[in-house]
């Protein structure tokens, strides 16, 4: 423990609180993280096939098991810029990396961290990964910056503020959700019932992680994104921050229901991203059909 500080375990990951008063703005907090999570991507590409899996002990699936060197490189460059800034914040990070202890953690403020998601996806070179970090507050998520490394795009959003893209070094620029192509990214593991559907509908399978699969229908060739969580638990967290992008572009974000939750909570099993209500509609009968 640090002193008055306290350790929390949040969707497997640690988590440091302490109370504090100032809240972080939005719009400073993406704009103070942009520069590290390029860094973090160009690092996290430039590593790809040259590192190797150790896995996690006390994991069960091998999606949760695996880990790498460029997780910790890639999570300790975000924390390195965000302590600079923000060294007060709470966290929630996937890796136990040295910087994680500098923080004094905060109640109100939670920065939420994923150095790279999918990292088995990013081992096997079986589809897109991402990285993502952040910024929660009383469960809401207030702002969010990804990059998808592979495609070579970065992803930020404010809430209320809509969202920007940013493709190789090009300037950001406002960014709506569209149906861009026929991929639809789902997530690794899906049912094959629904896969045939997607099929037969014309869709285009791309294997992929959470976080690109919430911002499917900013990305270009795709039209959606269908993420699908069999265990108790549901999606985590890092969900509704990746999500934040296609609410805020003007599309649509729904559950298995058809209402997805604004404040991040347990045991939600679905995700559909997409550029309006019909095309998560369409998604959405694709997923029922494997029922």
């Amino acid at each position: 423990m640090l002193g008055r500080e306290r350790l929390e375990i949040s969707a497997g990951a640690p988590t440091i609180r302490r109370a504090m008063s100032r809240p972080v703005d939005p719009r400073d907090f993406v704009e103070s993280m942009t520069l590290a999570v390029r860094q973090a991507a160009a690092a996290v590409r430039w590593l790809e096939g040259r590192v190797r899996n150790r896995p996690k002990a006390g994991e069960i699936t091998p999606e949760k098991k695996a880990l790498t060197d460029g997780d910790c490189v890639s999570q300790e460059i975000l924390l390195v810029a965000l302590l600079d800034r923000y060294p007060e914040v709470a966290l929630n990070v996937e890796e136990d990396t040295p910087t994680v202890a500098r923080f004094h953690g905060q109640a109100d403020d939670l920065v939420v961290i994923d150095p790279i998601d999918g990292t088995l996806r990013y081992l096997r070179g079986d589809g897109r990964y991402a990285i993502l970090v952040g910024l929660e507050r009383q469960g809401r998520v207030e702002a969010m910056l990804a990059a998808i490394p592979q495609l070579d795009v970065v992803i930020r959003s404010v809430r209320g503020g809509g969202t920007e893209i940013s493709r190789g070094d090009a300037p950001f620029e406002a960014v709506r959700a569209a149906d861009r192509g026929s991929e639809v990214y789902v997530s690794y593991g899906l049912d094959p019932d629904v896969g045939r559907r997607l099929d037969a509908g014309g869709a285009k399978r791309v294997t992929a992680a959470g976080a690109a699969i919430a911002c499917a229908p900013l990305l270009d060739d795709a039209c959606g994104g269908l993420r699908v969580m069999a265990t108790p638990e549901g999606l985590s967290r890092r969900a509704w921050v990746a999500a934040l992008a296609t609410l805020e572009a003007g599309g649509v974000v729904e559950g298995l229901g058809g209402e997805f939750p604004e404040a991040y909570r347990q045991g939600v099993p679905v995700l559909i991203a997409a550029p309006s209500s019909g095309a998560a509609a369409e998604l959405r009968s694709s997923l029922a059909s494997a029922g």
